[in-house]
């Protein structure tokens, strides 16, 4: 075995030690302008240097240029970072207990001037010299930290906050807003369980054609009938077009018409494309980053399925993690949806029922989303998974999902 070889054997060996869990950041227009991911060792008492983590988290690093926070929260901060070479938009979170250490505060330092991008995770308990401050671009401050909230902004006499702050632990809309109006830069995650976003309303208008698409694909219906109800929306059509076209599914010819796309995709092939169209058809913005889960859902299910050799499974795996937030996206109940379109008893099982073969992928990605690292390892070993591949498929799911951002 070359030494290349060893290296990622090694890589893969700290990978698989590791749950790897993530969060979009969604900045005030609603939009993902990055992502978090946070590292935890499967085996509390065997925590690695920051160094190893890291470097092996640059084997499956995804393809992005849009900003990802590394958070390896029990990891050993020690010299071992500074070996690290970083992705261009990597950024190392750095905890304010760990600068209680003078030398974690010069291998910080050391960090800052070889290049590396920081942030400082939590609010420091005393103040830190400015000279070290300097060295981050953003402070992430859990909600019930922040000084800010109250009626009174002000900083504290003697303190400058010369630091963007991204927020953490928002459990409402609300919430989120509030800490949009102190001057957040971004929150971490999204509060997809609210209640308040769960009240009826009406379709929207995209949605219902999509809805009536979807109806007639899976009814085989004439192409012409297709098309003439796709007329009704061109923006729809647009859009439908630009997702088939787009980079993150690779068809090998440009997609140029609606009845081109079925003849080079075939109808089931096409129930895909549609799902994620009426996912991201919605106009409230608030439902923006919820749009933004359900693609990372449906693109992670199809990954971690891709060993499964039937072709239409991977495709009712991308549907089920597509429609998993559908309800809240639309408004509508999920047995109002699953009555104007018919879909396959597993997707409506694992969906309402949470049982069938396609629950576990779906309550896998859910634990995922809560960074909880005792059910990632339940499902997953339901699955017969090892967490090395889940964490992959996750890193794998982020660059195809990023392309799709682009497109909605």
């Amino acid at each position: 075995m070359n030494a290349p070889e060893r290296l990622a054997n090694a890589a893969l060996g700290v990978l698989d030690t590791l749950s790897i869990c993530y969060a979009p950041l969604i900045d005030k227009k609603r939009k993902a302008i990055g992502t978090r991911l946070t590292m935890l060792a499967s085996n509390p008492n065997d925590r690695p240097p920051i160094g190893r983590v890291l470097e092996a988290l640059n084997t499956v690093w995804p393809e992005s240029d849009a900003a990802v926070l590394v958070a390896p929260l029990d990891a050993i901060f020690d010299e071992s970072a500074l070996d690290w070479d970083p992705p261009s938009n990597a950024i190392l979170e750095i905890p304010t207990t760990a600068l209680r250490d003078p030398r974690t505060q010069t291998v910080t330092q050391s960090m800052f001037r070889d290049g590396k991008r920081l942030a400082l995770r939590g609010r420091p308990d005393v103040a830190l010299p400015p000279a070290l401050l300097s060295c981050f671009e953003y402070s992430l401050i859990h909600i019930s930290d922040d000084r800010r909230r109250g009626a009174d902004y002000t900083p504290p006499a003697g303190v400058s906050r010369r630091i963007p702050f991204i927020i953490t632990g928002v459990q409402t809309v609300s919430d989120v807003d509030a800490a949009y109006e102190r001057g957040a830069a971004a929150s971490v995650g999204w509060p997809l369980d609210d209640v308040s976003q769960k009240s009826a309303r009406p379709l929207q208008p995209g949605q219902a054609v999509v809805m009536e698409l979807l109806r007639l694909v899976r009814d085989d219906a004439d192409i012409a009938k297709i098309d003439s109800t796709l007329k009704r929306d061109p923006a729809l059509a647009f859009k439908l077009l630009r997702l088939v076209n787009s980079a993150a599914f690779g068809l090998p010819v440009q997609i140029t018409s609606f009845q081109h796309a079925v003849m080079m995709l075939g109808y089931k092939k096409l129930m895909r494309w549609l799902s994620l169209l009426l996912a991201t058809a919605s106009k409230d913005t608030n439902t923006f980053p919820l749009m933004h889960a359900s693609i990372r859902r449906g693109m992670f299910l199809e990954i971690i399925g891709a060993d499964e050799r039937q072709t239409e499974i991977r495709d009712e795996l991308f549907i089920t993690g597509a429609f998993s937030l559908l309800d809240r996206i639309t408004g509508a109940p999920f047995a109002h949806l699953f009555e104007l379109i018919s879909l396959s008893e597993s997707i409506v099982d694992a969906i309402v029922r949470r049982s069938g073969p396609y629950a576990p992928y779906l309550n896998l990605i859910e634990a995922i989303e809560r960074s909880d690292p005792i059910a990632i390892r339940k499902q997953a070993d339901q699955l017969a998974l090892p967490v090395g591949a889940c964490n992959q498929a996750l890193l794998k799911s982020m660059t195809s999902a990023e392309l799709l951002d682009a497109e909605i």
